[in-house]
């Protein structure tokens, strides 16, 4: 899973955006982001690579607008490709999310204990897939995967995290969504984490942890 991200101008961060050629882009400062509240998402746009605030939480093409019936902020590795909301984003629109860290809860006797994970030596890149609606909203879901034995004593599930290489090779559109699946299944970076305070539970405390 992915509930909460956070966002910040940070070096790690900036530097991946250097990577990737995108030096005239600064990130937003924006912590404890919910579902449904617009990210920054590296994406294509008219051959172009650029960066726009999207809502996270995709709303299909064909929908009748946003709604929140269906839990779309996420989007299952296992199931993407046969899924009618998710195939033609998969299969041409493409992109990262980079992030600061993310937020995982972990039950713990009779609570659930939130946890803030970062990248310990890279920024992380969420693989994500996003839409476009009536030409008037963007909006993305991130990747997520079955937790590798180091996420698996926090949660069962975890984001997609690639490297730069690999962020190359996930906006090829040119590449098979087979190949593509087949190369980022299981892709991780080193993280740390630690506990953090319950307060971040609410989505309107917009504070860093």
């Amino acid at each position: 899973m992915c509930g909460r991200i956070f966002v910040r101008p940070e070096a790690k961060t900036q530097n991946l955006l250097h990577e990737l050629n995108l030096d005239h882009f600064t990130l937003p400062d924006t912590p404890n982001v919910a579902p449904t509240e617009a990210i920054p998402v590296v994406h294509y746009w008219e051959d172009q690579l650029t960066i726009s605030p999207m809502r996270w939480w995709l709303v299909p093409s064909w929908s009748d607008g946003p709604s929140t019936k269906f839990a779309m902020f996420n989007a299952r590795i296992e199931t993407i490709a046969s899924s009618r909301a998710y195939k033609g984003p998969l299969k041409y629109r493409r992109g990262i999310v980079p992030v600061s860290g993310f937020v995982e809860w972990k039950r713990e006797a009779d609570k659930k204990q939130p946890y803030y994970f970062e990248g310990q030596n890279q920024p992380l890149a969420l693989a994500a897939i996003w839409e476009t609606w009536r030409d008037e909203l963007l909006s993305v879901s991130i990747l997520t995967q079955p937790a590798n034995d180091n996420f698996s004593r926090y949660h069962n599930r975890m984001p997609v995290m690639l490297s730069v290489d690999r962020i190359t090779q996930w906006l090829d559109h040119s590449i098979s969504v087979e190949e593509e699946l087949a190369a980022v299944l299981g892709a991780s970076v080193e993280l740390s984490a630690r506990a953090v305070g319950t307060q971040i539970n609410n989505a309107r405390v917009k504070e860093w942890v």
